[in-house]
């Protein structure tokens, strides 16, 4: 693996076990960009494998977690003056969102399968919910190193981040 590479995923590791920061993350808009697409890729690989959607509408959904993301976190910054930081922010939510989304991708297929199977989830749905929990703590970390406020303020703005999210994918994309 080149060295480079190996850093970044070192520091997205740090990052997700919230030892580091986004300002260690370089600031370059083409690693941002690289960031994006693993993000994506990540993105519609989960909703599709977590329910039973088309591909295609599994690739909507993800472009538009994606856009309604990066929308707010840009609008996010630009209220606290910290637009400066975008690029470095972006890329650690990206960074740190396909990391564990690809580390829950083996259980969230396994929660389908049984869900789909109507059997119980036990352990493996508990599992998943503290995935979940860990995700939504990473992206508060991050919010907090990147406007300076409490953890507290940030994991409010995470739920409303993920209640707008979730509320507008089903608004385009309503579950059957």
């Amino acid at each position: 693996m080149n060295p480079y590479y190996k850093s970044l995923l070192v520091t997205i590791l740090g990052i997700c076990t919230l030892k580091k920061a986004p300002r260690d993350i370089p600031e370059s808009a083409v690693l941002q960009r690289k960031m994006l697409y693993i993000y994506v890729l990540a993105g519609c690989t989960s909703v599709y494998f977590g329910s039973q959607i088309s591909p295609l509408t599994a690739i909507g959904q993800a472009f538009l977690e994606t856009i309604i993301l990066t929308l707010f976190i840009f609008l996010l910054l630009r209220y606290f003056s910290f637009s400066h930081r975008f690029n470095q922010v972006i890329s650690a939510i990206y960074g740190s969102g396909a990391l564990i989304s690809g580390l829950s991708l083996p259980f969230i297929y396994q929660v389908e399968i049984l869900s789909r199977n109507q059997q119980p989830l036990g352990l493996l749905g508990w599992l998943v919910f503290i995935i979940m929990c860990w995700s939504f703590v990473v992206m508060a970390d991050i919010l907090r190193h990147a406007i300076q406020k409490n953890l507290s303020t940030c994991l409010l703005l995470t739920f409303c981040y993920i209640y707008l999210s979730y509320n507008i994918i089903n608004m385009i994309y309503p579950q059957g």
